[in-house]
């Protein structure tokens, strides 16, 4: 079986880093034609500039930050051009970690308009241009923390279980019209940020509480959205994928 995205459009949020890029990076792979966002516009110019001197014509970064109200209608109004899209992936997130007694409602404010208001507003640009051609796969991606919880996590627990809810009533309302949509839940990923963040005793005792005694690497994502996504998914719709090496199980 051969994955294979010539001829499609594809949004990708947040696709400049961590799990983002490495779907962005496979779904380059597989012929699709990109558009990808970030929020940084040093970064953004500078993507470009070397995709242009590449001479690379299927690939483009927005700049978009979702926390802006202008730069965030400037970034629909940009996506409401193209005629169509074929597939919608909603991977831009933000977590901030507190004890609800301590949550600042500014913060929930925030993390609600990235997490869930932004995929909200991008299909509804995007789910009618879906209707309209009898075509489209749509994942956003949630996290485990949609699955299970931890103290602290009230704010993005919240967010990503109503990304789940969004997902299923979609799900339903879609279908008929050969529109896919699902939702994938990462487990404990090892990105550069991940790396970063943790030192080699974090990182190992995370990896010791997972089943299958490590983290996952971003492409182990990337595979399963590129599967969700392609022509190879004709009836699975609805789903909250959940990929954690078995952590949500234990």
């Amino acid at each position: 079986m051969k994955i294979d995205f010539t001829r499609k459009t594809v949004l990708i949020t947040g696709g400049t880093r961590g799990i983002g890029k490495s779907i962005a990076d496979l779904f380059y792979k597989c012929n699709a034609n990109l558009i990808l966002t970030g929020t940084k516009k040093e970064e953004i110019d500078r993507l470009n500039d070397e995709l242009k001197a590449q001479n690379i014509v299927n690939k483009r970064y927005i700049q978009a930050d979702f926390s802006s109200e202008k730069s965030t209608n400037d970034f629909l109004n940009e996506l409401d051009q193209f005629e169509k899209i074929d597939v919608c992936i909603n991977n831009a997130g933000v977590n901030k970690i507190n004890d609800f007694v301590d949550v600042n409602l500014d913060d929930f404010k925030w993390m609600s308009d990235i997490n869930i208001n932004m995929p909200f507003k991008i299909l509804k640009v995007v789910g009618p241009k879906m209707l309209e051609h009898n075509y489209g796969r749509v994942v956003n991606i949630a996290s485990i923390w949609s699955v299970v919880t931890r103290p602290g996590r009230s704010m993005y627990s919240t967010t990503k279980n109503a990304i789940i809810g969004l997902t299923k009533t979609l799900a339903i309302e879609w279908a008929a019209n050969n529109v896919m949509v699902n939702a994938v839940s990462p487990g404990f990923t090892l990105t550069e940020l991940t790396k970063t963040t943790n030192t080699k005793e974090q990182l190992e005792s995370i990896s010791n509480i997972i089943p299958a005694k490590r983290m996952a690497e971003p492409h182990e994502m990337a595979n399963v959205i590129a599967f969700l996504c392609s022509d190879l998914n004709t009836y699975l719709t609805g789903q909250n994928i959940t990929i954690d090496g078995g952590y949500t199980n234990v």
